[in-house]
């Protein structure tokens, strides 16, 4: 279950030799970085579903999908008390399909952009959690099929991922972008085997996309008008650890940006948090993300919050370092 009250921290230890013991690279560059083997990932909250999609707002109210059931969006008030924030089958049912959030951004009124996964929708939740709009659930006439990960720009557009069915031997997933004037939607990829984590650079050049079935996350160049061009491989990840990293599948998943335009990607499988610097590619710090499964992550006052799905819960990092501002959350 949840934590009521305070939520209960405790050290979810990891032996030091399983990660990376000293900077991977760039450490002049990124001394205000600790170290990979030095942060120990701290048990914030339990009591979801499948953990995912975490976002914050300036007063710390943690949001996250699948809290208590699938379906459902949570709220935990960083006094540690829970509740049902919105329940997507009640307020925004989609008859056969069955709603549930996955990613999550907050804009700059206090909304809720969320990606259903579920009924293939892009929704936007108003800031008392009781009326959700659906934005967008077609393109060309053809539905969404589910849409995984949102993030926005400092205007406020929304980029989302659909990977459908697509992986590896079957590209068919695309990226897309909703205008928040116009409310038009624009593809801007497709080929991709299974887009899922997406995040806009603080200096709004870059738009970074990863490809799970292909464990590289992609970088396209990004212009004032929201057109995503020159497509090209930030990083590409190892199927197999080795050695001096923690075991297992490296898919990335979620990621997000700090204020420093340093990329942290949750590694689904490999439960780190993989920080590349952009545009490089460079692999220059690895956490421990508390869990295999690691789904997501976001900033807050100095911690990175991670969702766990193995573990049904939240953990968070002290890094010392703050997300970049794109909206509510910080």
């Amino acid at each position: 279950m949840m934590l009521r009250g305070k939520p209960r921290v405790w050290i979810w230890a990891v032996p030091a030799t399983v990660l990376f013991s000293a900077p991977l690279a760039g450490a002049d560059d990124h001394a205000d970085l600790p170290p990979s083997h030095s942060v120990k990932p701290e048990l914030y909250a339990t009591g979801f579903e499948f953990a995912e999609g975490p976002a914050l707002d300036r007063e710390g109210n943690l949001f996250v999908v699948n809290y208590r059931n699938n379906g459902t969006i949570g709220r935990i008030a960083a006094d540690g008390t829970a509740r049902v924030f919105c329940d997507l089958r009640v307020a925004a049912p989609a008859g056969e399909r069955k709603p549930q959030a996955n990613g999550l951004k907050l804009d700059r009124q206090g909304r809720l952009v969320a990606s259903d996964v579920g009924a293939g929708r892009l929704l936007r939740i108003a800031a008392d959690g009781k009326r959700v709009e659906v934005l967008a659930e077609s393109f060309e006439g053809k539905r969404f099929d589910a849409i995984n990960d949102v993030a926005l720009d400092l205007a406020g557009n929304i980029y989302f991922t659909d990977p459908g069915n697509s992986d590896a031997d079957k590209p068919t997933g695309s990226v897309y972008r909703y205008d928040i004037q116009s409310g038009k939607v624009t593809r801007l990829d497709t080929g991709l085997a299974y887009p899922n984590g997406i995040a806009v650079a603080p200096d709004q050049k870059l738009l970074c996309v990863d490809e799970s079935a292909r464990f590289r996350v992609n970088v396209y160049d990004l212009s004032a008008d929201g057109a995503a061009g020159n497509r090209r491989v930030l990083i590409d990840f190892p199927r197999k650890t080795e050695g001096v990293v923690r075991g297992g599948e490296f898919m990335p998943d979620g990621m997000v940006f700090d204020a420093r335009g340093r990329l942290y990607v949750a590694m689904w499988g490999g439960g780190v948090i993989n920080v590349v610097e952009a545009p490089s590619g460079k692999l220059i710090r690895q956490y421990d993300a508390g869990g295999d499964l690691a789904t997501n992550c976001h900033f807050h006052g100095g911690y990175l919050y991670t969702t766990v799905a193995s573990k049904e819960a939240v953990f968070r990092l002290k890094l010392g370092v703050e997300g970049f501002d794109y909206g509510a959350g910080k």
